[in-house]
């Protein structure tokens, strides 16, 4: 398991009632921390030969990713950083969501150690942001006698650190947004895809506060998330209580996920009946970039209204998965005058 704590509750309980007859009271809650799985983390890690290859297996089609910050019903896109803060021992990656330029929510560091520089490997430690998985969530993996692709290229002569481009509404051409699932199915088909994680509950998580570099995202995060977190901030805390999620929105056409899923068998390569998916998508990044200087959740030409309410409404009538605009996000509280990104929303 990911996380070290209890599942999240998507079903009805029973509470008893005065003449003693159980009443079933629904529960919506969806945690964050229950739809990102960081122990698996690892296995995408191992099969990397680079930053880029390694955030487009985070955001695959029925894999690891179900994380569903902004309440929209389709997963969030996950982006990958490098640290450019870096020495002959230390490499670093920072996992996050962006929902515009400077609306970023990280979601886990990355830190690759060398004790020798000339090491084959590198040991690797992986940290959850608190504010999503609670304290204490590190995990490891010990690379450090042989060959990882990913490793190699991160502490090989490489002038220009990777940093994700792509945020909300402004993807690469070969993505696809999909929708979230109930998060029981999830698990089954995490641990189904990946029976034995990578990584392993870290030992010593000490280990992280004698790291030298810094991550570029370290301490920034989005004021209005609609999931539950470990350890909200206020401002977070105050949103989710004043702003709870929509279960229809995030629980849309799940039946359709797991029929379409029958239809034709997927790998976790994202084969499927052995074949490989198309490459391109015609005219979908035209159109990412067409929409990219919206603001998230606003429509300009209904005020008042979001466009989450307008897809609400049509798909009652189309019942289509086409990706629509989240619940205007929020600022980050703080930035890192070493990140490329300050977190000057809102928050």
């Amino acid at each position: 398991m990911g996380c070290n704590t209890e599942q999240p509750r998507q079903t009805a309980i029973s509470e008893p009632t005065q003449n003693n007859r159980p009443v079933e009271v629904a529960t919506n809650d969806y945690w964050a921390k229950d739809n990102l799985d960081l122990q698996r983390v690892g296995n995408l890690l191992e099969r990397s030969k680079d930053p880029q290859e390694f955030e487009k297996y985070l955001n695959s089609n029925d894999g690891i990713n179900n994380l569903d910050l902004n309440g929209d019903g389709y997963v969030d896109y996950i982006g990958v950083q490098e640290y450019q803060d870096r020495n002959d021992n230390e490499r670093g990656l920072s996992l996050f969501s962006r929902f515009g330029p400077d609306l970023i929510q990280e979601i886990a560091q990355i830190v690759l150690f060398r004790e020798d520089p000339r090491s084959a490997g590198a040991r690797v430690f992986l940290r959850g942001n608190e504010q999503i998985y609670g304290d204490n969530n590190y995990y490891e993996t010990n690379w450090a006698d042989r060959t990882v692709g990913l490793v190699s290229t991160l502490f090989g002569n490489r002038n220009e650190p990777y940093r994700s481009p792509y945020y909300y509404d402004n993807y690469p051409s070969t993505y696809q947004t999909y929708q979230v699932v109930d998060t029981p199915y999830y698990r089954t088909r995490i641990e189904q895809l990946y029976p034995q994680p990578m990584f392993i509950n870290a030992g010593d998580p000490i280990a992280f506060g004698k790291f030298k570099i810094k991550s570029p995202n370290n301490g920034l995060h989005l004021g209005q998330i609609k999931a539950r977190l470990v350890k909200p901030t206020k401002d977070q805390e105050e949103f989710y209580k004043n702003n709870p999620r929509d279960i229809n929105a995030a629980r849309i056409n799940n039946d359709n996920n797991r029929n379409d899923k029958d239809k034709g068998s997927k790998d976790e390569n994202g084969m499927k009946n052995g074949k490989m998916p198309k490459e391109e998508n015609p005219g979908n990044a035209d159109k990412n970039n067409d929409r990219r200087n919206e603001t998230p959740g606003i429509n300009p030409s209904k005020p008042g209204k979001t466009d989450k309410q307008d897809r609400n409404k049509q798909d009652g009538d189309k019942g289509n998965g086409k990706s629509s605009k989240p619940e205007k996000s929020g600022g980050n509280e703080k930035g890192n005058d070493k990140g490329g990104d300050k977190g000057k929303g809102k928050p």
